[in-house]
């Protein structure tokens, strides 16, 4: 290949993803923007394109949205598959989306996403359905024919926030539309949704400006879930590191020192359970080995807690004296008995009885003995 070849075909390939159709609506009028290629056919219909796409805009802004979707629906008919179909159907979204007819806009932003995938401007259909979600959750109500006021369904904003984050994971509302759904699903009592957004959130955008406040919500969530000391206090742990997490990447926020004071209080609830578990051994089972054992897992949990202090005053009881005091029920039944050490609970050697049972061992047979038959 000659030098000019080679030449002419960077330039193509650099011009490639340019020359692509690609409208504009500059000072009130459409126009082909610069630097893209034309694809109405035949090529001299460009201008009567233009001028159509140009008169249904103007009609919509003068409060005419009836007619000018019908203008859009024939301007996209006549030029099926090309970019200027793409964008009637989507000014056709943004009018019935104007009329409160939400269901055919995201209908119509669905026929937009099949037919013109590499539609240009298709971040602008992403941030129409967006919207849409939005007006649904504040309460708007849908309007069937564009006049008859349907009920209000805020839940049904949840579908179109799942829907946007499907389309655009990496644009500009993916974490809104999480913590918009978590809000919406705490306030209808939906905790399963909302923890669900919420650690998406958490862990997919942590750099998000919502991350704080999505922490901030899952810890609570997390522990409220744990009904106190006496229950299983592994919520309780997740809900401390989510604060923790919290604290560290946000120092600055308002919330970190909430954050550190629920740390504390947290730890100190979990370190609690611990120490109970550590009484009930040495009081009720007299086990003080298992009880020295709950009592130090309480110490190692939050060292510098209430529960810490009352475990070490127990540690150094059960030092002083590991017999536990006599109640009533002891002294009336007796003391329960105390669980054996590891080293007497080893099997003892068998003896010689079960000879007698026919399991003696006798020695193995010469195959070639003469008492061999």
């Amino acid at each position: 290949m000659n030098h000019l070849a080679k030449t002419l075909l960077a330039v193509a390939l650099l011009l490639g993803p340019i020359a692509h159709a690609e409208y504009e609506h500059f000072e009130g009028e459409w126009r082909l923007k610069p630097s893209s290629t034309n694809d109405v056919t035949p090529a001299h219909r460009l201008p009567v394109v233009l001028l159509a796409m140009t008169h249904a805009a103007q009609t919509a802004a003068g409060g005419d949205e009836g007619t000018a979707i019908k203008e859009w629906s024939v301007i996209g008919e006549a030029n099926a598959g090309t970019e200027a179909e793409a964008v009637s159907i989507l000014e056709r979204a943004r009018l019935h989306a104007a009329r409160h007819e939400f269901e055919t806009a995201t209908e119509l932003i669905d026929d937009l996403y099949a037919r013109h995938s590499s539609f240009a401007n298709f971040g602008e259909a992403v941030k129409l359905q967006f919207e849409i979600a939005n007006r649904l959750a504040a309460g708007e109500r849908r309007k069937l024919g564009g006049w008859f006021p349907w009920f209000r369904d805020p839940q049904g904003a949840v579908a179109l926030w799942q829907k946007t984050l499907r389309l655009a994971p990496n644009g500009p509302y993916a974490d809104e539309c999480l913590i918009r759904t978590a809000r919406l699903g705490l306030d209808g009592g939906n905790d399963a949704k909302t923890i669900e957004a919420l650690e998406r959130l958490v862990s997919d955008y942590p750099t998000s400006k919502f991350a704080a406040e999505g922490l901030e919500m899952l810890a609570t969530m997390r522990s409220k879930e744990s009904l106190g000391p006496a229950w299983d206090q592994a919520t309780t742990i997740e809900a401390a590191d989510h604060w923790r997490t919290l604290a560290e990447q946000f120092p600055n926020d308002p919330r970190a020192k909430q954050a550190i004071e629920q740390i504390a209080l947290l730890r100190d609830r979990a370190a609690r359970a611990r120490l109970n578990l550590a009484k009930f051994y040495f009081f009720d089972r007299n086990n003080p080995e298992a009880a020295k054992l709950m009592a130090n897992a309480c110490r190692n949990i939050a060292p510098e807690s209430a529960a810490s202090k009352e475990a070490e005053e127990l540690l150094a009881r059960i030092q002083k004296d590991p017999n536990p005091p006599k109640g009533f029920a002891d002294r009336l039944l007796g003391t329960v008995p105390r669980p054996r050490p590891a080293a007497e609970a080893k099997p003892q050697a068998v003896g010689g009885d079960l000879d007698t049972l026919g399991f003696k061992k006798e020695e193995p047979k010469s195959a070639t003995g003469g008492d061999r038959r």
